[in-house]
């Protein structure tokens, strides 16, 4: 059975402050500072912290940022309620089942909640409704014992969030208020959740480090839970149903693991790096896929960690995908990294040299056409004869104003087609090519030989029709009667009502 290494599944803590300005001041700055100090030397956990929270950010905070540990710091009054802050700075506060709604909506990745504020054991019981363990306080607490049991907490939590773990965190933060001989290491209170909640919780931990739900330590793992359910006192039907939900979405993480993946390579197929709006669309399908940051993380980084990602030939694969997408800049810029990659390779010349013929830059292809032919090396789908050819149109689509130097680009283009044809006899369009530069130049004779060749070898009706529009032509000009009615009588025999005739 594939595993997924421990070292991977970080645990994410979101550390959440609010001082009202109306309230007493409170070291919450100097509560996050130590709890950043005790787990610094620990890559398996990450803390992110949100201050001046204002209720709306909790919800969404969490949300965004799917923590495992949830830790609330700051004030908390008699009733129960925990102080916010308004848009003003000053006092709002959550009562404690407004609250514990929000972590039945993202029970199955928060584990443990801390509300080190004073007077939250009602905001912790509510909240243990959803929630495996609950940390809160039975009564005032001072900021002292507040930062130390918050020391002591993360001083001895373990990343595997089992019951065992965070029982063992919560003493030792009892044991590290009466270290420094504070009288309040009774306050804080742990409240458990119920059978249910809890066994729930320990199958989500369990799962942590399984990917596939098959194979016999599976099967074990399965077995053991069961077992565990039932220690709990919970019924075979609650057992069975809980690890059966648990299975199925271990099984749609596994397909959505598996898509995403797929997703992202068949996009740095197209390009890299990832555009903006490539990463939004990657975004909108990890959320769609219930995927976690992690997730997202160790995929990204397996796949850019591919030493092929940047190859020369990587870079032509996507160059070849915009020029299909008729992304001719963007074609033009990967076929130009691929050539750094690899400065004698043919093929990415040719390509790029047609993506500039395309686009009208006819010296730039005739530069990249001619690099290709030195080089004569990895051609891919190209060819030798298919430089020359593409050199030799390059040519021939130059206009100039100056005669003497437009037949010097048709006899560049004439000596290209022949090349082209000496290395391809079989190409009818080359044929054709060579044809028309004849014409250009006025040498009908030769351009009535290669303008039957390509008739005869021509596979597409609309080329045949225009080779007899040109061989009508020529024997028109030649004043040769007799050809130029036979050629015409085959052309009037076209039942087409256009025919296409090139220059």
């Amino acid at each position: 059975m594939e595993n997924i290494s421990l070292e991977k599944q970080t645990i994410r803590i979101l550390f959440l402050a609010s001082e009202p300005s109306n309230a007493g001041k409170l070291r919450l700055g100097a509560e996050l500072q130590e709890v950043r100090n005790r787990l610094s030397t620990n890559s398996l956990f990450e803390i992110k912290d949100r201050q001046a929270v204002k209720p709306d950010d909790v919800l969404q905070t969490i949300l965004n940022y799917k923590p495992h540990i949830v830790h609330f710091s700051g004030h908390g009054q008699n009733t129960g309620e925990i102080c916010f802050e308004d848009e003003k700075g000053d006092s709002k506060t959550i009562p404690p089942d407004a609250l514990a709604s929000l972590f039945k909506l993202v029970n199955d990745y928060v584990k443990c909640v801390l509300v080190n504020t004073c007077f939250s054991e009602k905001q912790a019981k509510a909240i243990s409704q959803y929630v495996p363990i609950v940390i809160g306080t039975r009564k005032e607490i001072s900021d002292s014992a507040a930062i130390k049991f918050s020391t002591g907490f993360y001083t001895a939590l373990d990343p595997d969030l089992s019951q065992k773990s965070l029982v063992k965190a919560f003493d030792s933060g009892c044991i590290a208020i009466r270290f420094e001989n504070l009288p309040e290491n009774l306050t804080p209170i742990m409240i458990e959740g119920s059978p249910e909640v809890r066994f729930s919780s320990e199958v989500d931990t369990a799962f942590l480090s399984v990917s596939k739900a098959k194979g016999h330590v599976f099967t074990a793992l399965h077995r053991g839970l069961t077992l565990t359910g039932k220690k709990m006192g919970l019924p075979d039907e609650i057992v069975s149903k809980i690890l059966d939900e648990k299975v199925a979405r271990l099984e749609l993480h596994d397909v959505g693991v598996i898509e995403y993946e797929q997703y992202l390579k068949d996009i740095l197929k197209d390009e890299y790096p990832l555009s903006d709006t490539s990463t939004l669309a990657l975004l909108q399908l990890k959320n769609g896929l219930d995927l976690t940051n992690e997730d997202v993380d160790f995929i990204t980084k397996k796949i850019l960690s591919d030493p092929n990602l940047a190859s020369a030939e990587k870079w032509y694969d996507r160059a070849k995908v915009q020029y299909e997408l008729n992304n001719m800049e963007k074609a033009i810029a990967y076929f130009t990294e691929s050539i750094e990659k690899d400065s004698d390779y043919s093929g990415a010349y040719y390509e790029r040299g047609y993506c500039y013929d395309k686009v009208g830059e006819f010296n730039a292809a005739i530069q990249d056409f001619t690099k290709a032919i030195e080089f004569n090396n990895k051609w891919e789908v190209s060819s030798l004869s298919l430089a020359y050819y593409s050199r030799a149109r390059a040519y021939h689509a130059i206009k100039s104003d100056d005669q003497n130097e437009q037949n010097e680009l048709l006899l560049l283009a004439l000596k290209d087609w022949n090349k082209s044809i000496e290395l391809n006899p079989n190409d009818s369009e080359a044929y054709y090519g060579r044809a028309l530069v004849y014409d250009n130049l006025n040498d009908l004779e030769k351009a009535i030989i290669d303008f039957k060749k390509s008739y005869e070898m021509s596979s597409t009706d609309e080329r045949k029709r225009n080779n007899i529009i040109y061989l009508a032509k020529c024997y028109h000009t030649l004043g040769i009667t007799e050809e130029f009615e036979k050629w015409m009588k085959l052309l009037k025999g076209d039942t087409s009502d256009t025919l296409v005739v090139e220059s």
